[in-house]
């Protein structure tokens, strides 16, 4: 692939057999053949009841944990995936950008994608509205007229025609420059309402939907329109963090020398908790911090590279609730993702921290998505 090794943070996913926006994060270890055929059981026991041999498992090779240091180490090929990831999330709105700037982003794109535009691609009277579909974003798209559709069309191909000559690579390397100058690059992106003010403990009434960044060193909290920072919690004043019932439940110290914590809450899927919950407790392994819940409170444990589970040994709060690491059924999906049935989730680590799920057909990772 032209790729290193795991240690670049790109990872293998597979779509849900049922549900049409929620991917799944596959383990390194997991086997393909095993994933296939739990994918295909899913389909058929929650799907029709019998075989669709008309559907077939679809993988994607992407970015989930993005470290800022290691961009002079990048392969050219993880460059052209970057792109490619960075413009799903601008087409689906999870990047703040002006027009004009979509527009440059979409004839670079285009570029890259389709190569030079030629005399041939001109008689293609569609090659702009195509651009516009693969690299324009949907919100803005979505708002204009006949007219002006066609005029921002004119505009795309315009240019795109000043790019001629430019290298694949040249391209990238324009794209990937304008597109990190954004704080949260690299960071996976989930829709969240707190149920409370973010910064303070105060409920506020009517909280707005917000856009929760999971970054390489902290967990951020964006405003959901203008992608405004609003609050930025580091994993170094983590406590604990995890499912809670139907939230995701995030408790920070803060650094007054008063010992005072906060306790969050996000409504979120429970796929999607689950999916935060594993990549924040990725990053702390990673980055060498002690993630709550594990092995010092006697919550789970790794002998050797065998994987097990202590239900018994998980911390919980009052109520039976998931906290932390120690994720209980309380905070994984009932839903459809059956491919890590039964499973546990063992994060990458020199540190021995682990954290295990038993869901049953429950779970669920992306990206992002």
């Amino acid at each position: 692939l032209g790729t290193r090794d795991a240690t670049n943070g790109f990872c293998l996913f597979s779509d849900d057999p049922i549900e049409k926006d929620l991917e799944h994060y596959l383990e390194p270890l997991a086997k393909l053949c095993d994933v296939i055929s739990k994918w295909e059981t899913a389909l058929r026991e929650k799907g029709s009841g019998k075989f669709e041999n008309s559907r077939v498992i679809q993988l994607s090779y992407k970015n989930r944990l993005y470290w800022k240091h290691t961009i002079k180490c990048e392969t050219d090929k993880e460059r052209l995936l970057l792109c490619y990831q960075t413009n799903s999330q601008i087409v689906q709105g999870r990047f703040p950008l002006s027009r004009e700037l979509a527009l440059e982003l979409a004839s670079l794109m285009s570029q890259i994608d389709m190569g030079d535009y030629s005399l041939e691609k001109s008689r293609d009277v569609g090659v702009g509205l195509k651009g516009l579909d693969k690299f324009y974003p949907y919100r803005y798209r979505d708002a204009l007229g006949a007219e002006q559709l066609k005029d921002v069309q004119e505009l795309l191909v315009s240019k795109w025609m000043l790019l001629k000559g430019r290298s694949t690579l040249d391209c990238v390397r324009i794209y990937l420059t304008c597109c990190r100058k954004w704080p949260y690059f690299g960071a996976c992106l989930f829709q969240a309402k707190p149920r409370q003010n973010p910064e303070s403990n105060a409920a506020s009434g009517a909280t707005p939907v917000a856009w929760l960044a999971v970054a390489e060193d902290a967990l951020n909290v964006l405003e959901l329109s203008t992608m405004a920072p609003v609050a930025r919690y580091p994993y170094s004043s983590v406590m604990t963090f995890g499912g809670c019932q139907d939230d995701f439940m995030l408790v920070v110290s803060h650094d007054d020398g008063g010992g005072c914590e906060q306790k969050l809450l996000f409504a979120m899927s429970k796929p999607k908790i689950l999916e935060v919950t594993l990549l924040i407790a990725d990053y702390m392994n990673a980055l060498g911090h002690t993630v709550p819940g594990t092995p010092q409170m006697n919550s789970l444990t790794r002998n050797g590279s065998h994987r097990s589970l202590r239900t018994s040994q998980r911390p919980t709060l009052g109520g039976g609730s998931a906290v932390a690491t120690g994720f209980s059924t309380n905070a994984t999906t009932t839903a459809h993702n059956t491919l890590n049935s039964h499973a546990t989730h063992t994060l990458n680590s020199n540190h021995s921290h682990t954290l295990s799920s038993s869901h049953h057909a429950g779970g669920g990772s992306q990206p992002g998505t």
